[in-house]
């Protein structure tokens, strides 16, 4: 009898060498040319299905960052007076130097943000598992990216079951803080120690023990179908941005 052949999923190697490509920007780039990548970026992210999932981290943690990167630094970094409100005056070295920040931060974060609303863990894992990449680091990235979305789930959780109580949870960002802070470290106790048992059991079947002869052969249960097309073009963009900095950098 035919053994059933594994379900196939096509991974676009385009999405990370992008993303690849937007965090060179940020670090080598000048800041015209950052920002350049910064209203592309915004512009394809914008209308992008995934667009809620982009921008609702961003909005709620980066952004405030933002503004209060540009309020202290505009006060009290120094240069010329650039402009005034009342008694406060707000410097242009300052106000460049939070430029430089703010640019470089939000194209990292909208970058990154970007590659993991368009594909799924999974998938990543599949991906790396099929280049060769060692499975203790695919699972520590697996665990990683779980922890994120169990923390999130059961902090929603407890939301819930905080208001029901009667607790108003949803004032403003510092009544958050107030219900999330003392929840931090029984949460966190929890993960490791799912993580231990996980661990302990994927030891017993021989997980870690890579070059050892009697690992078991690990068949996959999904096989990676790797985009050509977008696989050439990605890595056409990321020498594209390579060869700029390097033209930056020897002027």
């Amino acid at each position: 009898m035919p053994t059933p052949e594994a379900p196939r999923r096509v991974y676009n190697p385009l999405n990370h060498y992008v993303a690849l490509t937007i965090v060179l920007a940020a670090f080598a780039f000048k800041l015209e040319w950052q920002l350049v990548v910064l209203a592309a970026l915004v512009s394809v992210t914008l209308f992008s299905p995934e667009r809620k999932k982009i921008y609702r981290g961003f909005l709620k943690f980066v952004l405030p960052l933002i503004l209060i990167g540009f309020l202290i630094n505009g006060i009290f970094f120094t240069g010329n007076v650039a402009f005034s409100i009342g008694p406060v005056k707000f410097r242009d070295q300052g106000l460049l130097f939070a430029s430089v920040v703010a640019t470089r931060l939000a194209l990292i974060v909208i970058a990154i943000s970007y590659y993991f609303s368009r594909v799924k863990p999974e998938t990543i894992s599949e991906y790396l598992a099929s280049r060769g990449a060692d499975r203790r680091f695919i699972y520590i990235y697996l665990l990683s990216v779980a922890m994120v979305h169990l923390m999130r789930d059961k902090l929603q959780k407890i939301y819930t079951a905080q208001s029901a109580r009667g607790l108003d949870t949803t004032k403003n960002v510092f009544a958050r803080a107030k219900y999330l802070l003392p929840m931090l470290v029984p949460l966190s106790y929890s993960y490791i120690a799912e993580s231990l048992d996980r661990g302990l059991a994927l030891r017993a079947a021989n997980f870690s023990d890579k070059k050892s002869p009697a690992t078991p052969i690990v068949v996959p249960l999904v096989e990676i179908i790797v985009n050509r097309k977008g696989l050439f073009i990605g890595r056409l963009v990321l020498l594209a941005g390579v060869a700029v900095t390097i033209a930056r950098f020897v002027k």
